[in-house]
């Protein structure tokens, strides 16, 4: 008799567990429709993929006229789409036209507010041309992420290099004719989102 309700009790068990276990996967994913949602309310059929398809001015003019968590949503999704490169010391030699390369005011990145950072951002010069290079380099995944060499960590007066290639991977900037002791932070911003992702300060030249 206690086998039977012993066996019983572990059927029933087994049973419950399958039943929470499937139901959990036929689950619809919540964020991901909450996103369409409120994205559809902003435009018509707009989705994540159609927004990131935009020109910047485009999603720029949409982002100004966002609420708050639909903005907060987005850069939620973003951070699961992750980019990649692999750019090395050979490109900058092609680029410069010289094998003699040298590295200077190596520095560690540090992620801002809450989004992680990690690897080297090193001044690079070779022959006449100076580069900006990240190494072993990662950042949370974002929109419209732009590097700025700036004087002192101020945005407004600093110098725009372009949009970051990519979250993940070593990558070279041509930083030619800048002067790195006078702009001496490195800042990862999205001005689409005024949102700060990642820093670094080179320590200026005695």
């Amino acid at each position: 008799m206690l086998k039977t309700v012993t066996l019983s009790i572990m059927i029933g068990t087994f049973l419950m567990g399958t039943y929470y276990v499937l139901a959990a996967s036929y689950l619809p994913p919540v964020h991901e429709n909450k996103l369409v949602s409120a994205l559809s309310e902003m435009k018509a059929d707009l989705t994540y993929e159609k927004f990131i398809s935009m020109n910047e001015n485009e999603r720029v003019s949409l982002v100004q006229r966002m609420p708050s968590d639909t903005i907060q949503m987005l850069l939620k999704e973003a951070e699961n789409h992750p980019s990649y490169i692999s750019e090395d010391t050979d490109k900058i030699k092609l680029e410069s036209n010289s094998n003699d390369i040298r590295f200077t005011k190596l520095t560690q990145i540090t992620g801002v507010k809450g989004y992680d950072a990690s690897g080297t951002a090193s001044i690079v010069y070779a022959g006449n041309v100076a580069f900006l290079r990240l190494e072993d380099f990662t950042v949370t995944s974002g929109i419209d992420q732009h590097l700025y060499l700036t004087k002192d960590g101020t945005i407004t007066s600093g110098i725009d290099l372009g949009s970051l290639k990519a979250t993940i991977g070593n990558q070279n900037y041509d930083i030619t004719g800048i002067d790195v002791d006078a702009y001496n932070v490195l800042i990862i911003y999205s001005k689409t989102f005024d949102t700060y992702y990642a820093y670094t300060k080179f320590l200026k030249t005695e």
